[in-house]
């Protein structure tokens, strides 16, 4: 369910004359891949094309999606990844793939010092035996080799060695593909992936969504995969200290900028609704696209079509 009462601050003044939109894209594995997909697509059939923004910030599951958002492209081509996925690794990886991340996030986001439990994930990621080497992951995601860094578009991840999150964009000079694969590695399931040197993973084991990384924005529409707010962040659910972090950022943000939050309306999934299972990744397009019908008219209004 979307929350959709739109916050607006700042100043009107300055979104009156030249106003900025920015989309922040979430993880959320194959499910959220299959979800955020329907979803921009139906709004781009209700006249809404968020393609149009002036930045696009993804993490994970929302680098995928957002490079193909930003960068023009239909974003159902994120389903032949979700494919290919599916052709490399059984459902039995894909779901002890999924426990391990839930294991990283929950262990990051309550640890003391997060940066050094990142690390500590980071380590083993470097060391651990994946089914697929370096190459054969990247070349998941071929529908990105040699495609051109989409101005305004930026994503996340986490260096493996330090524990930092590091954000690309255009001026990076980075490769589009190798930005958006390092941004999607699951720990322990998927390789890591060099960058000069250096080794990354998975931008959202501390923060599935990273909205602070986005620049100043006169409209924020903030798509997570997972629940918002107090049916998020509550005890014991999966995420409850990664959406705790997401919330607070949020939370800030709505001091500057016209905010519209879209979370997932999974209620008919089987809870918990596991993220990087194949078999509901077809459910999740569909609830996207009918969710879709509900968000346009007030992401409508707030971008002004």
């Amino acid at each position: 369910m979307a929350l959709n009462a739109i916050e607006e601050h700042g100043n009107p003044s300055r979104r009156m004359d030249s106003p900025t939109r920015t989309v922040v894209l979430g993880g959320g594995g194959t499910v959220g891949v299959a979800w955020q997909t329907g979803l921009l697509t139906g709004l781009r059939e209700a006249g809404v094309d968020l393609a149009g923004a002036s930045a696009v910030v993804g993490t994970s599951a929302g680098a995928l999606v957002g490079a193909l958002l930003a960068g023009g492209r239909e974003s159902t081509d994120a389903l032949a990844v979700l494919a290919a996925v599916g052709q490399k690794i059984d459902f039995a990886g894909l779901t002890a793939g999924s426990e391990a991340f839930l294991n990283a996030s929950r262990r990051a986001a309550l640890a003391a010092d997060p940066r050094q439990a990142l690390r500590a994930i980071g380590s083993a990621a470097r060391e651990a035996t994946t089914v697929l080497t370096e190459d054969d992951y990247l070349g998941l995601l071929e529908t990105l080799d040699g495609a051109a860094w989409p101005a305004g578009f930026r994503c996340t991840a986490i260096n493996t060695d330090t524990g930092e999150l590091v954000v690309w964009g255009q001026e990076s000079g980075v490769p589009l593909l190798h930005a958006v694969a390092a941004s999607c590695v699951v720990p322990m399931l998927f390789p890591t992936v060099t960058i000069e040197g250096a080794r990354y993973m998975d931008g959202g084991i501390l923060n599935h969504l990273n909205a602070a990384v986005a620049p100043p924005a006169d409209l924020l529409v903030a798509i997570s995969c997972f629940p918002l707010g107090s049916r998020g962040g509550g005890a014991g659910s999966e995420l409850s200290a990664s959406t705790v972090r997401a919330d607070a950022e949020l939370t800030q943000l709505r001091e500057t900028a016209r905010l519209v939050p879209v979370e997932p309306d999974f209620g008919h999934l089987k809870a918990p609704v596991k993220m990087m299972d194949p078999e509901i990744a077809g459910q999740a397009l569909l609830i996207g696209k009918r969710q879709a019908e509900r968000e346009a008219a007030t992401i409508r209004a707030a971008w002004g079509i």
